[in-house]
């Protein structure tokens, strides 16, 4: 039962603020690299497909319409935010750095992304798929890293 809620703990932290939190969580409670690696990575793949199905569905429906005009409102002011200055000049191969930067590049910055470079999903999608494999590559194994050299130091000064 333990285990489930630190499963359920990673998964809730991954979702709210990302692998930078996340993976440093699971490693502090002893969960294998790999599963780390894995999940981590596919999370934020599926969150990712969530979101486009999720956008395009919801606002086609008439009721919803006032929650696009508020999403188009949100959307002009992320249009204008430190993220998009940086992004803007690199255009589609923002979509793969980002999310190669460890602690960046999360789903829902590569949504918004998406939109405002007018790119289709699914190339969006492979540019986003490539970047985070990077990106979970190297925080998973700075923070196997980290955990190693801090257990050959304790272990030196027995």
């Amino acid at each position: 039962m333990r285990l489930f809620g630190i499963i359920l703990g990673y998964i809730g932290l991954h979702l709210l603020w990302g692998r930078k939190a996340s993976f440093p969580y699971a490693v502090g409670f002893n969960l294998k690299w790999y599963f780390i690696f894995f999940s981590g990575y596919l999370i934020d793949l599926a969150v990712l497909l969530l979101l486009y199905w999720g956008y395009e569905r919801t606002f086609s429906l008439k009721p919803l319409a006032w929650a696009k005009e508020k999403i188009l409102t949100f959307e002009e002011r992320i249009s204008r935010s430190r993220m998009i200055s940086w992004a803007r000049p690199m255009g589609k191969a923002s979509l793969f750095l980002m999310p190669a930067i460890p602690t960046a590049g999360r789903p829902f910055n590569i949504l918004f992304l998406t939109r405002i470079f007018k790119l289709k999903y699914k190339e969006s999608f492979f540019l986003f798929a490539l970047g985070n494999l990077i990106g979970t590559i190297i925080w998973v194994s700075v923070l196997e890293g980290i955990i190693t050299w801090a257990k050959i130091l304790a272990l030196l000064h027995h």
